[in-house]
């Protein structure tokens, strides 16, 4: 659900049901080689071993332990392992119960009943409840403000309830057919932590340095300023503990060093491999190199936000105009970008509903994109009234081409990205300077204040397009939300509402084509392309990451619990 510039990979699944399920259907958590702790093993004693630590590399950091406001990838990817929910997606695309042993759905499918599985514990040792859960629920439900981040998930719950310790009942206001997709991103965070948490600002300033979960690891030391995160596994799992002890995950400053460390083995995995280094890490002795199908994109945001807002935008005013966007557009070669940047290992793309995401069936596939043209754009400028000026930098009504190009500081990619494109709207008349910013600074430039022109950066996706639609919503564009564009459009909103309650697929998909044509034409992102997900693991160390399935994230809590030391 994230950007990789907030989140994301988090789940990393396949495909969506494309079906409503069947009333009054009963579901089991399945039994299957996907299923959590099955092929899981008791630990040796302490005295018959070293403890097994997994050592993940990746380029981000984790920016807070708070799933109200967490954006990084990162703290998605940790929430997983430690956090637990009803249900989730497994490495085979399908939905497997997490904390629910069984779930059904009522003859008029406003009603969703979840049995909670045996011996469920806090990391602390206290029972999980059924009216814990719920009262989670209930606290993203009523507070949508400081629960932006979550919120949409719970689109059209009416109320969660606990009849007894056992069973959590979900009442909604009209039928949901993806439900299990909407609860499974819906976590179980500890309430006495969560409770005292009263207004918007306390919600806020929560990190939640010593979170409690329920998941398969528990936390044992988050150190922001050194950007590591150590992770032990839970003895106590209610599904069986993992094989290895733990995890550590690291930043790195840079992909080279990134790189080197699982070369040398200073660490023993990455969960993703900079594109420009893939074909050398295939060559490491004892590493293990993947390239799997990926949902996740990259984007050039333009500056949308409305200049009415209060405070105003500070974004130049000329990227309100259709034309200077369009022009834009044509300006950019992303076959050059997906060729030179990233080696091959990604697909040209224009839309936010990736045609990998359940097999195209929610891309619009009918949408041609914009030619690559610097003539047409030079044209489009040229009757839309800019003129070039004597440095060759257009201009109308006193308002110059001269754009900020702004890029994530993490991203090896991007800053070959920012050059390419800053050529081609050179050619055009277009001024755009490159300026590379760390993480934290573009989330306070772009959401809910709208001080850039554009912006490079991409996002994960979800197993269903609910998630990226809603980035688009006007409700977003606030601190703590999703928007980074200040895209508002009233028309898209009401279709956002309606595909979420559209009775079968089919009626789903109209829905999500149109808006699809919207954000096309309208252009608060020009998207660049989709890229492979690219995996690397030290063989001679570790094995079974299941990243032969059809839905493989090395880092899933599946993928972790299984996973072993190479005997």
């Amino acid at each position: 659900m994230v950007k990789f510039k907030h989140a994301l990979v988090i789940v990393m699944a396949l495909s969506l049901a494309l079906s409503a399920c069947t009333s009054g259907q009963t579901t089991a958590a399945p039994a299957n080689t996907q299923a959590p702790g099955e092929t899981s093993a008791p630990l040796p004693t302490e005295e018959t071993h070293e403890p097994v630590i997994l050592r993940f590399g990746w380029l981000n950091e984790v920016d807070t332990l708070n799933p109200a406001y967490a954006f990084f990838s990162t703290s998605y990817a940790v929430f997983d392992l430690v956090y637990s929910s009803l249900v989730k997606e497994g490495l085979d695309g399908k939905y497997y119960g997490d904390l629910a042993a069984s779930w059904s759905e009522s003859d008029d499918h406003l009603t969703w009943t979840f049995t909670l599985k045996d011996n469920v514990k806090w990391h602390n040792g206290e029972p999980l409840t059924a009216g814990d859960l719920a009262w989670c629920i209930n606290e993203i439900i009523g507070d949508p403000e400081g629960w932006a981040t979550l919120v949409n998930y719970t689109n059209g719950f009416k109320e969660v309830t606990a009849p007894d310790d056992k069973t959590v009942q979900i009442t909604l206001e009209y039928p949901i057919p993806n439900m299990d997709y909407r609860v499974s991103f819906l976590y179980a965070f500890y309430r006495p932590d969560y409770e005292p948490l009263t207004t918007l600002e306390d919600l806020q300033n929560f990190q939640n340095e010593n979170l409690i979960g329920t998941g398969a690891f528990k936390l044992n030391k988050f150190d922001k300023d050194n950007a590591v995160v150590v992770l032990d596994s839970n003895p106590d799992f209610y599904d069986g503990r993992p094989i290895i002890d733990g995890v550590i995950f690291q930043k790195f400053d840079n992909s080279d060093a990134l790189v080197q460390a699982l070369k040398v083995g200073d660490i023993d995995a990455l969960t993703g491999v900079p594109n420009s280094a893939y074909e050398t890490v295939k060559t490491f002795d004892n590493v293990e190199a993947v390239n799997a199908p990926g949902r996740s994109f990259d984007e050039l945001i333009v500056n949308s936000a409305p200049l009415d807002r209060d405070p105003t935008p500070a974004g130049n005013p000329a990227l309100q105009d259709p034309q200077v966007r369009l022009a834009i557009a044509h300006a950019l070669n992303k076959q050059d970008l997906v060729d030179i940047v990233y080696q091959g290992l990604a697909q040209p793309e224009w839309s936010i509903v990736s045609p990998r995401l359940t097999a195209g069936f929610w891309h619009d596939a009918n949408i041609k994109d914009q030619e690559f043209d610097l003539a047409k754009a030079n044209q489009i400028l040229d009757e839309a009234g800019y003129v070039k000026e004597a440095d060759g930098v257009r201009a109308k009504e006193g308002v110059r081409l001269e754009l900020r190009l702004q890029y994530d500081t993490d991203s090896p990619e991007y800053a070959r990205d920012a050059d390419l494109i800053a050529g081609w709207l050179g050619e055009v008349g277009i001024k755009a300077t490159p300026e590379a910013m760390d993480y934290n600074t573009l989330v306070e430039r772009t959401t809910g204040v709208g001080d850039f022109d554009l912006v490079i950066w991409g996002w994960g996706g979800d197993p269903d397009p609910d998630f990226i639609l809603s980035i688009m919503l006007c409700d977003q564009f606030e601190v703590g939300g999703w928007s980074d564009s200040g895209y508002c459009n009233p028309e898209y909103d009401e279709l956002y509402l309606a595909q979420q309650q559209a009775a079968t697929p089919e009626e789903r998909q109209k829905i999500i084509l149109k808006m699809q044509e919207l954000l096309f034409r309208d252009k608060p992102y020009i998207v660049l392309y989709n890229y492979d997900d690219l995996y690397a693991y030290r063989s001679d160390r570790f094995t079974n990451f299941q990243l032969d399935t059809p839905n493989p994230y090395i880092a899933d809590v599946l993928a972790l619990l299984n996973v072993e030391p190479v005997k």
